[in-house]
């Protein structure tokens, strides 16, 4: 069972093209019975989100895509405790983003699951969150003997994302625009 753990709709400003029930209707045809919303640095409609998504019978997951200027990772609510380090790391990140993502979660990282394409934010995470929690994420743009190398020197599992941002192929010049 495939599901969509990097995905951005138009909450995500400057990024994403696509509205929150368009994203879950095409996760739907596609077979999905769980869909992570990752918006960036926020939880931007989230509750709407978990609306839209009860209606079309797809199990929702909190998640946010974490930027500071030192790194990136996705963050995904594990349970209630996850939802609330989500809500502490994205407003962290908006009082400091020079902080690291590590400085950021190394109080917060309980009942999250974390991923990374970022070696050196991977390198810091790793004293911080156990393996069970913490991945190396592959996404387009990130080789697969890339993914590999980091995954064997941390030793981490490797998760593949579509760091999806627009659902039809024509909405892609509207991302770049953006």
């Amino acid at each position: 069972m495939f599901t969509h753990l990097n995905v951005h709709s138009h909450y995500s400003r400057m990024s994403g093209t696509a509205s929150q029930p368009a994203l879950l209707t095409a996760a739907r045809n596609q077979g999905m019975n769980h869909l992570a919303l990752t918006e960036t640095n926020g939880l931007w409609g989230f509750i709407r989100f978990v609306q839209h998504a009860r209606a079309a019978e797809i199990e929702p997951i909190a998640g946010v895509n974490l930027i500071t200027n030192q790194g990136e990772a996705i963050l995904l609510a594990e349970n209630q405790c996850g939802y609330e380090n989500i809500c502490r790391a994205t407003s962290a990140v908006h009082d400091n983003p020079s902080q690291s993502i590590a400085d950021i979660l190394a109080n917060r990282s309980g009942g999250l699951f974390v991923l990374s394409h970022d070696r050196a934010t991977l390198f810091s995470l790793s004293k911080i969150i156990p393996n069970s929690h913490l991945f190396v994420e592959l996404r387009p743009g990130v080789t697969e003997h890339f993914a590999q190398k980091i995954s064997q020197k941390f030793k981490l599992e490797i998760v593949a994302t579509g760091d999806v941002y627009f659902i039809q192929k024509q909405e892609a010049s509207a991302h770049r625009i953006l």
